[in-house]
């Protein structure tokens, strides 16, 4: 594959180990490193490893389905358990890295092959059969090794949500070119990328790739089908926007993802006044060629455009490329083009929702005011929002964050799953569901939406918080070591106090005192006055031994009472 093109089979692999990686961290293992197209993984345990080769296994059947057989990758897994020296770094030496690294090149293609030791470890412990593959003479391994192999296994139901969603049409939709001339402008041409790929999503036969996935490759000249592959879609559209005093011109190409050809193009010259109809026809015309449903798409789309004036978007989309910054003074600039963009349009949702988004990031960022609660104006314009529209994307994110908060998951369920029927591609519905099942007792669950939300915002700045969701549910379940694995995960990318707090926790529940301290100290010098009863006071968790838990956790970490 690497002779044939090197670039789209890297693209692929990467996309396939996104979605691998999770089944890693939720074993509570690591990847020690990666050597060309392979890696070494360690696990706390022979079960968790072996439950873990065989999920991917299974991940890789059904996504295999999903793809050209000329382009299939199937993975070979060996696995052994023995001892290891790990050195300052992180690597792991000794013979028994060295004899599963062999075990690996003697398994099957989409296979799984064991030692012995390890199938005396959990014999009668996991749901799988074995196959005798006797004696092998492996290279550079003095003794001859007894492997066995693990019989093919059907994937769990739970595989099947979304590692790439061939029933629908997938599409990525790539930020428009600029070539008005000036930096300034950039903006311009976001905001019609971001309107076209928030219509497109509102279509129930097109899954529609997020933006910020997409978004990771403006400026960047890269071929389309690698692009593709990296974000599992099947179509992929492209553009560019030139403006100039009162007229646009955008030009547009649908692509099919797989050959490379143009499915359509156009180029359209319009007055600036005239810029929704010129949304509403480059949506129809996509739509049209991809999903049988998409005339019931553009009359949403165009009720949603009348009467809408140009300058109250034009701020919108302005407020819009700001929060995109993910930082407190982008954050308050934003929300005051918004708040004039209202002004100017109250019937207008996008500000409104827009704006209880952003005082959600500055509550996350931990940002505050003597004047003004973020928790308590995210919730005022997220309701307003709900009453103009109650199917707005960010509407819906808003209120589900809210209503994890306060106290109703519930709710916050209900507004996940609309997320998810609307567009099913996006991060932010799996996520919110995921958190509000945590909060509601239902830890498996919300692994399960977690984990997809992992998968998919692969290039998204809230990512960090999925992982101290993941985090968070694995330690109420009891499985610290995974529940350390996320909140590392979490920690690499953002200082966060709420991983700080789990990982003492977590840590003190193992019994690795040292380990908990350096977060105990991580959170004295975060929050000089905590108390865990203060904590306890703000959990929104819905069963009291949820709370207890996570206490009992803090108090045996040595944080005050």
């Amino acid at each position: 594959m690497m002779a044939e093109d090197e670039d789209g089979t890297l693209s692929a692999l990467r996309a396939h180990i996104n979605v691998l990686e999770p089944v890693v961290l939720n074993g509570g293992g690591r990847v020690v490193k990666t050597t060309g197209d392979g890696m070494l993984m360690e696990f706390p345990s022979a079960v968790a490893a072996l439950n873990a080769a065989v999920e991917i296994q299974s991940l890789m059947r059904v996504r295999n389905v999903e793809i050209p057989e000329s382009r299939r990758m199937q993975f070979r897994l060996g696995h052994n358990l023995g001892d290891i020296v790990v050195d300052n770094s992180g690597d792991v030496f000794g013979d028994g890295a060295n004899i599963a690294a062999r075990v690996e090149s003697v398994a099957d293609p989409g296979g799984v092959s064991v030692t012995d030791a390890v199938y005396q470890a959990v014999t009668g412990k996991v749901a799988v059969a074995f196959v005798d593959d006797g004696d092998h003479e492996l290279k550079n391994i003095e003794k001859p090794v007894r492997i066995w192999k693990v019989g093919s296994t059907s994937p769990s139901p739970q595989l099947l949500v979304a590692p790439g969603i061939r029933t629908l049409a997938i599409v990525a939709v790539l930020p428009f070119d600029n070539l008005s001339g000036g930096a300034d402008q950039e903006y311009f041409a976001d905001g019609i990328t971001e309107d076209l790929l928030t219509a497109l999503s509102h279509n129930r036969d097109l899954a529609v790739v997020a933006r910020n996935s997409t978004f990771a490759y403006k400026g960047k000249a890269v071929d389309i089908r690698i692009i593709a592959r990296a974000l599992d879609a099947t179509h992929v559209v492209e553009g560019s926007v030139r403006r100039s005093g009162n007229r646009v011109r955008v030009t547009a190409q649908l692509i099919d993802a797989e050959s490379g050809h143009h499915i359509w193009a156009e180029r359209y010259d319009r007055d600036l006044a005239d810029i929704f109809e010129l949304q509403d026809e480059l949506v129809e015309a996509i739509a049209a060629r991809l999903s049988p449903t998409f005339w019931e798409m553009a009359g949403r789309s165009r009720s949603e455009k009348d009467g809408r004036s140009f300058d109250a978007w034009d701020l919108t989309v302005q407020g819009q490329a700001l929060v995109h910054g993910f930082d407190v003074e982008s954050l308050v600039k934003a929300i005051d083009l918004f708040d004039r963009a209202r002004r100017l349009e109250p019937g207008f949702v996008a500000p409104v929702a827009r704006s209880a988004g952003a005082w959600f990031m500055l509550a996350i960022l931990g940002w505050r005011s003597v004047d003004v609660n973020p928790w308590k104006r995210a919730e005022r314009d997220a309701a307003a929002a709900f009453r103009l529209d109650k199917d707005d994307y960010w509407t819906l994110f808003a209120l589900a964050v809210l209503k994890s908060v306060s106290g109703d998951p519930a709710g916050g369920v209900r507004h996940a799953q609309r997320m998810i029927q609307i567009n099913p591609y996006a991060m932010f519905g799996f996520h919110m569901l995921g958190n509000n099942l945590d909060k509601a007792g239902e830890h498996t669950e919300g692994i399960k939406a977690l984990t997809q939300a992992w998968r998919l915002g692969r290039h998204e700045p809230l990512r960090f918080d999925v992982a101290n969701d993941l985090a968070h549910c694995h330690f109420m379940i009891g499985d610290y070591e995974p529940a350390t694995a996320w909140g590392q995960q979490s920690l690499h990318v953002v200082d966060y106090l709420q991983t700080h707090i789990v990982m003492a926790a977590a840590y003190s529940q193992m019994n690795r005192a040292d380990d908990a301290q350096i977060h105990v100290d991580a959170v004295h010098e975060a929050r000089p006055q905590f108390s865990c009863e203060g904590h306890r006071s703000r959990l929104s968790y819905v069963r009291d031994e949820d709370r207890d838990l996570l206490i009992d956790g803090l108090l045996k970490a040595g944080l005050p009472e």
